[in-house]
């Protein structure tokens, strides 16, 4: 499937749900008695803040000379352009990193146990080389044919990987005890995905502009989150014996299972036989966001310090994802008005919201709709209506 095709498949999907939306607030409107409860704020505060989050920039650039003044030169960004990609990738990273500490309600963590994990992550994921070297030295390589091309995204990059981000958090489980309740399990193991695309966002956006930011934030990030998040739920299950299962067949069928999402996830996009049905890995992600929910949502709803007078702010973090998605657009769009001008960055912007609209929109209802029930750990199922998530009503 063509991403072209795939996008248009989900901005349609996204036009439908406001559609829904409109209806839903004109029977709201039409049921009130009193017309003016129906324009309080709380209805329409997140459509309010991601139109300043856009507009601001839209009138800084198209209506003011700060572009024209402030403009950047081709020997700055060749001289910075390191530093640029440094900094923005560390901008994503705990972008994420505060969402996920969000989450942590009952026991909160140590910011130096985070930091210790965060540091090891990168180093481990600076010494990648290795493991492909050797792999590479005996003929196992990217392969224009599919099925060996297949293989090797899952049992090269995706072996190689996850195994790399799950060392840092097998040291933090070995040597502290810094992980005592079961939402630690998949935090830390985020946190150790957010060190590996550190470094891999900065290589990127080093070699192909901060143009890539959304890609990098919404997509890659992202995915590496909820596939390290899938090994970390099986050390949990088996820890806290929520598995009738063997624990050692847990464990490889949960380290198995994250390879093998990453290496199908890898594989339509990079394999040339398949580049073009590539979009199904945005389907696949919208499939791993949800995984990911609902391993978070599990491991909360069965912590060890469950406390139900501690409550879990949903629309909180819907609006800390609005913000901070929408202003990673946003910034790229900053970024290419002062590289070049404002009419490519107006194409731009046009461009990223064809590509990423829905994405952003499907990662802040999908990731903002918690509901905490002590002691249930519910099914993890996946179904079609999963990648159309439902928006609660205000």
């Amino acid at each position: 499937m063509e991403q072209s095709l795939t996008h248009i498949i989900l901005n349609l999907i996204g036009l439908i749900l406001i559609f829904k939306w409109f209806k839903h607030q004109y029977y709201d409107y039409k049921l009130l008695k009193g017309k003016s409860a129906f324009f309080r704020f709380k209805r329409f505060k997140s459509i309010l803040l991601a139109l300043f989050i856009i507009g601001v920039p839209l009138v800084v650039i198209n209506y003011t000379d700060i572009e024209v003044i402030n403009h950047i030169s081709r020997n700055n960004l060749d001289k910075n352009h390191k530093l640029y990609a440094l900094f923005t990738s560390l901008f994503i990273s705990l972008l994420w990193l505060r969402y996920i500490l969000k989450l942590d309600i009952f026991d909160k963590e140590k910011k130096r146990n985070i930091l210790v994990l965060f540091v090891l992550s990168i180093f481990f994921t600076l010494l990648a080389d290795i493991p492909y070297t050797f792999i590479h030295l005996l003929g196992f390589t990217e392969s224009p044919n599919a099925t060996a091309g297949f293989l090797y995204s899952v049992f090269g990059i995706g072996l190689i990987e996850e195994t790399i981000k799950f060392i840092p958090l097998l040291i933090i489980l070995q040597t502290t005890k810094a992980i005592d309740e079961p939402y630690d399990y998949i935090l830390y193991a985020s946190v150790s995905a957010l060190g590996f695309a550190f470094v891999e966002n900065t290589m990127y956006l080093d070699r192909f502009g901060l143009e890539i930011i959304s890609g990098r934030a919404l997509y890659a990030t992202v995915a590496h989150m909820a596939f390290s998040s899938i090994i970390a739920y099986g050390l949990m299950l088996n820890k806290y014996k929520l598995s009738k299962s063997n624990p050692v067949l847990v464990f490889i069928s949960f380290y198995f299972l994250a390879i093998f999402a990453h290496g199908f996830y890898d594989f339509w996009l990079i394999n040339k036989s398949v580049t073009h049905l590539q979009g199904l890995s945005t389907f696949f992600l919208l499939v791993c966001i949800h995984l990911w929910f609902s391993f978070k949502n599990n491991s909360i709803n069965v912590s060890t310090y469950y406390d139900d007078s501690i409550p879990l702010n949903n629309d909180h973090l819907k609006m800390y994802l609005t913000t901070g998605l929408l202003s990673i657009v946003m910034f790229s769009y900053v970024y290419i008005a002062f590289k070049t001008n404002s009419q490519e960055a107006n194409t731009f912007l046009i461009e990223s919201f064809f590509v990423y609209g829905y994405l952003i929109f499907y990662i802040t209802a999908t990731l903002s709709r918690y509901n905490l029930i002590q002691g249930v750990l519910q099914p993890i199922t996946v179904r079609i209506k999963n990648i159309i998530p439902k928006k609660k009503k205000l």
